[in-house]
């Protein structure tokens, strides 16, 4: 079965609609064929004119620049791609920083501990921070820089390795 449009012809202007054929070559009936029939009228000035054909080309076009700005959107936007990346940055150094002050922590809570236990932690607190000696011990206080300004003794040059010949 075959299905032909038809638009409106002489006369009043008629609805469109479909007509239903019968298929060729099961009835009698013959058809002219298309080479052989007469060019089609043109069309009624109210009918519909065919619209322009568009180009695979524009279509690709269209969907770059589409492409092009939704990326574009996901990267400069106020939650984009930058600034998550920056934000992840700034977590990684923050967790270094919490993992440091937890470390520091750690050894100043063992620091009080030892101090709280130990008397010989106390007398190093003392002797360092507070310059306090025993009787009879004799304290020497270098300069600070001292070390800078002592020449480190000159070791002597390795003896050459003899190769085997």
């Amino acid at each position: 079965m075959r299905f032909e449009r038809i638009v409106g012809g002489k006369g009043p202007p008629r609805g469109v609609g479909v007509k239903k054929l019968p298929a060729p070559g099961r009835h009698e009936e013959s058809r002219p064929l298309p080479e052989l029939m007469p060019d089609p009228p043109a069309p009624a000035s109210g009918a519909r004119p065919d619209g322009r054909h568009v180009r695979p080309a524009s279509y690709v076009a269209i969907s770059l620049v589409f492409s092009l700005f939704v990326f574009g959107f996901f990267l400069l936007s106020p939650s984009g791609l930058l600034k998550v990346r920056k934000q992840r940055i700034q977590l990684a150094a923050m967790q270094a920083d919490v993992e440091k002050l937890y470390a520091e922590n750690h050894r100043l809570e063992e620091e009080v501990v030892a101090l709280k236990t130990d008397p010989e932690a106390v007398e190093k607190i003392a002797r360092e921070t507070l310059n306090l000696v025993k009787a009879g011990e004799v304290v020497l206080l270098l300069p600070e820089g001292w070390q800078a300004r002592v020449k480190p003794p000159i070791a002597p040059a390795p003896a050459p390795v003899p190769t085997p010949r």
